[in-house]
Formats: C-alpha cells, sequence, structure tokens
C-alpha cells in the first residue's frame, strides 16, 4: 500500500471507530467541516481537492498545499494526486460523493493557477462552502492545524451524512390489499399518484440527477407488471447506472426485459424535457436492429412528447416493416398512469418506487438527498 492510500485508509478507519467525533477541533474548525461535507453531493469538486490538499499535507509537511499547480512557485500537481490516489478512494468508499470525472481540478472554479489562499477569485458557487474550504487550507499553513485532525473529522461527518435515514419506504407495508382496495374515503388515487410524480420529476433541484427519476419510476412500474400474463417467464434485467453507456453494456435501453432464451423482449429509453424527434427515433433502432425485441418505447417527461411527428410516425411503420418491433413513442407520465390502471393496487406502487430512490441514492451518484427529501414531503402530502 502506497503512503497516500495508507494515510486516506488510517483517517477513514480511525474516523469509523471513533467515538469522539469532535478529533479536538474547535466549534470553528468543526463548522467548516461541516458546511463542506453537508454539501458534499453538490459540491464533490471542492471536496476533493480539500482532502486531496490535507492528505497531501499528511504525506509531505514541508509543501505548501495552497500552492497546487507545479506551475506556481514551489507547488505540486493537485490535480496528479488526486486523479492517483483521491478520487479512487472517494468513489471506493463515498461513490455518492465521487466525481464522475478523474479529479476535482476539472471544474473552472478550482483549476485556474492561482494558490487557494483567502483571497483566491475562483467561483465556488456557494461562498460558505468557499469560504470553509480556504480557511480550512489557511489554518493548516498559517496556524499549523493538524491535517490529520481535518482528515478524520471530514470521513467521519461524511459517514454521519450516509447514515442518516433519508425517506420514509414503509407506508404500506402492514397494510394488507384488501383494506386497502376497500376505502371508499382514501384520497390516494391514480391520479395521485401521477400527479406526485410529476411534481417530482419536474421539481427545479439545482443539482443533477434528477433526468435519474422518471427511469426510476418506470423501473418500479415494471417491477411490478412483471406478474401479468403479457411478462409470464420473462425476466426483467437489473437497472444499470445512469452513466453507463449502452455500448458498453451491450444494452439497448434504460429498462430491458429477456425472454426464457436471454434474449430482448422490450425495452424502454427514457428521455427527461427531450422531445422524441426522428433522430431519436433512429437512435433507437441503431440499438437494437440486431436484436429480436418485439416492443421498444421512446417515452419523456416533455411536452409536447414529439417533434416532427409525420416523420417519426413514418419511421416508426418502416422499422415494423424492416424489423418487425413496434416502436411506441409518448409521454412518461401517460405511460405511467397506463401502467398503473393494470396494476391490482397502484397504492404499493409508493413503497416500490420508494425503495428504488433509496436504493439508487445508497449505490450510486445521480439521485441526490434533496430528491429524497422532496418525495419524502410528497409522501407526507398524500397521508
Amino acid at each position: 500500500m502506497n503512503k497516500a492510500r495508507s494515510i486516506l485508509e488510517d483517517a477513514y478507519q480511525l474516523a469509523k471507530s471513533k467515538d469522539n467525533t469532535h478529533f479536538d477541533l474547535s466549534e470553528t474548525q468543526e463548522n467548516w467541516v461541516k458546511i463542506i461535507t453537508e454539501k458534499a453531493e453538490s459540491q464533490k469538486a471542492v471536496l476533493a481537492v480539500l482532502i486531496t490538499s490535507v492528505t497531501k499535507k499528511i504525506e509531505t509537511p514541508t509543501q505548501d498545499i495552497r500552492y497546487h499547480k507545479k506551475e506556481l512557485l514551489n507547488g505540486y500537481s493537485g490535480r496528479g494526486f488526486d486523479t492517483r490516489h483521491v478520487t479512487p478512494f472517494i468513489r471506493e468508499k463515498f461513490q455518492r460523493f465521487a466525481m464522475k470525472g478523474g479529479s476535482g481540478w476539472l471544474t473552472r472554479s478550482l483549476e485556474q493557477a492561482h494558490p487557494y489562499t483567502l483571497e483566491y477569485l475562483g467561483k465556488i458557487r456557494d461562498t460558505a462552502v468557499k469560504n470553509s474550504f480556504l480557511q480550512i487550507l489557511n489554518d493548516v499553513e498559517e496556524n499549523q492545524a493538524d491535517p490529520r485532525k481535518y482528515l478524520q473529522a471530514i470521513f467521519a461527518s461524511l459517514i454521519d451524512v450516509i447514515a442518516r435515514p433519508q425517506v420514509s419506504l414503509s407506508l404500506f407495508e402492514n397494510t394488507d390489499e384488501d383494506s386497502i382496495q376497500s376505502s371508499q374515503s382514501d384520497p390516494i388515487t391514480i391520479n395521485t399518484i401521477v400527479n406526485s410524480l410529476k411534481y417530482h420529476f419536474s421539481f427545479n433541484y439545482r443539482v443533477a440527477g434528477a433526468s435519474r427519476l422518471p427511469v426510476l419510476a418506470v423501473y418500479s412500474a415494471y417491477e411490478m407488471l412483471m406478474a401479468i400474463e403479457r411478462y409470464k417467464g420473462k425476466t426483467l434485467s437489473p437497472l444499470k447506472s445512469h452513466t453507463t453507456s449502452d455500448i458498453k453494456s451491450g444494452g439497448i435501453g434504460d429498462i430491458e426485459v429477456l425472454d426464457e432464451n436471454g434474449n430482448f423482449f422490450e425495452s424502454v429509453e427514457i428521455k427527461h424535457n427531450i422531445p422524441i424527434s426522428p433522430q431519436l427515433v433512429k437512435d433507437g433502432y441503431e440499438k437494437f436492429y440486431e436484436t429480436p425485441v418485439r416492443r421498444y418505447y421512446l417515452l419523456t417527461t416533455a411536452e409536447p412528447n414529439v417533434n416532427e411527428s409525420e416523420t417519426v410516425d413514418q419511421l416508426i411503420q418502416q422499422i415494423h416493416r424492416q424489423h418487425g418491433c413496434e416502436v411506441i413513442v409518448n409521454g412518461i407520465l401517460p405511460s405511467l398512469k397506463y401502467y398503473l390502471r393494470l396494476l391490482s393496487n397502484p397504492k404499493l406502487f409508493l413503497d416500490c418506487y420508494s425503495k428504488n430512490l433509496q436504493l439508487d441514492f445508497n449505490q450510486n451518484t445521480d439521485i441526490k438527498a434533496t430528491h429524497l427529501d422532496y418525495w419524502n414531503e410528497l409522501l407526507n402530502s398524500l397521508s
């Protein structure tokens, strides 16, 4: 194990095991750490650069970590250190907070060839995060604060953020199906469920990841639909990471149903705020033309759903003549309303969607805490 990895691993293990989560930091120092870790999902680059900086200081105590580029006087390559050691570690231990690219230095606000002094002019959007980031580095360099304590405190705070419950998942788990169906005054109808999904998809979260929400909703519906006659003997493929391309995975869509022989039977490609166009139909056909898939859905949250509808219809007819696959274009909300009508108990869809949101939040990086928090608000408004 190289030295940088050893430093990171030791700090992580101490953060997991230490009962005293203050790590001998002052209230002000703890607050700086908290501001950054509480917003780690939307400030992944700052988090990566901060962890890189304090780890480098532990490895090389003589290095002024504010001088993060080799072209700066007595500087070092922060980006190189991050790419080799830090971001891979974050991806392993804290996947939710890992950069999708190779380094935090890929962002314009942090890549500037100026030292990270208190006067740093990089436009980090969140001023509280920027101030806390620069204050920690200043504290280490000017006040000789212990970088090990900061690193342990950062990891402990991230562990705490991950451990927090994010959404209630048991609205109807303890209610039997007959009692749900027999409730005549129940305010939760298919329309209220679909409206809640509409609000959830379209809310302005100010963070990336909302395009994953309709994928999880349709996948949740499919999980429940697999019990109907059409899908008897068929298999719903596990949901792929939102960043996994179909080319790399060998897939043809976001959601895939396989037949008894493991061949593609049905697939769904989902777009968020992008109308279905002739080019999207052509792109879809490029993915599946060599497969025996029987239905291929192109669904979107955009309204109107389709651009150049006549051309799209012509392409769909041409594909059916050439291949035999039925291409269906539609809006996601009308499709979900139809799917819910096929379920014996549509209310249980809410549990299924909630669980998939939580699972995706735990395993990937697209779903953020704010997506779960708002869904929780919507659920509470229904109950």
